[in-house]
């Protein structure tokens, strides 16, 4: 059991074809471009100069993002931005996510309008690359004994095409429509209601209160990681 589930108990497989890409459902699995957090670490933006003779050039300033919106910008039409705006340069990795919310209301006034997309959260593989090395043991079994508020456990599954990872809901983010390429995969009831439990406690409910057989889990869980069993 990891939770309340077994394994094989996480996932349900879907359909491929017209109907799979129509699907855009809470806890079906997609591909999509995750951003990284932006912190003043990740401190450049993309400025612009203007002469008659070479038109408008760019370049990446360094910025300090706790100051730089004090003072009014330059407006740049190929940017789209305007002098309260900056196009800041943030990175972004395609990898699989989950979908946490119903597809938006439609909704305008005057020129504005509602955007197409998606609340997300993005999924990490606990496995290594050529740049990163894989998580350690021990913070996988930490991961699912729920010890980290922020984290949720998943195992391997969907026919072979979820890794062993974890969901960060620290990094829920919204993504267009246009940008979510569709798996055959998605969370099961089961699955997905304890996700949701796990929200609710991310958003600060207790968690005996909101699953109270999670819980037991939970405690026993850490109990069996203190005494090194």
């Amino acid at each position: 059991m990891i939770g309340l589930l077994r394994a094989e108990e996480y996932y349900s497989t879907l359909g491929r074809g017209n109907i799979l890409n129509q699907l855009y459902q809470i806890g079906q699995f997609f591909r999509a471009p995750s951003l990284f957090l932006l912190d003043n670490n990740r401190r450049q933006a993309v400025k612009s100069t203007y002469s008659e003779t070479a038109g408008e050039q760019f370049r990446l300033d360094p910025v300090d993002l706790r100051t730089e919106f004090n003072q009014p910008g330059n407006i740049s039409h190929p940017l789209g931005i305007r002098t309260d705006e900056r196009a800041l340069v943030v990175g972004a990795k395609r990898r699989p996510v989950i979908i946490l919310s119903l597809e938006a209301s439609r909704w305008s006034d005057d020129t504005r309008r509602n955007d197409d997309c998606f609340l997300v959260a993005p999924v990490y593989s606990f496995g290594g690359d050529d740049t990163r090395a894989s998580y350690s043991q021990n913070f996988i079994e930490r991961t699912k004994a729920y010890m980290y508020r922020q984290l949720f456990y998943l195992p391997p599954g969907g026919n072979g095409r979820i890794r062993e990872s974890f969901v960060r809901l620290d990094r829920i983010q919204a993504v267009h429509r246009e940008l979510l390429e569709h798996m055959p995969v998605m969370l099961s009831d089961d699955g997905m209601g304890i996700l949701r439990d796990w929200i609710r406690v991310y958003m600060g409910e207790d968690l005996q209160a909101v699953n109270d057989v999670l819980f037991d889990y939970q405690r026993d869980a850490v109990r069996q990681m203190s005494q090194g069993g």
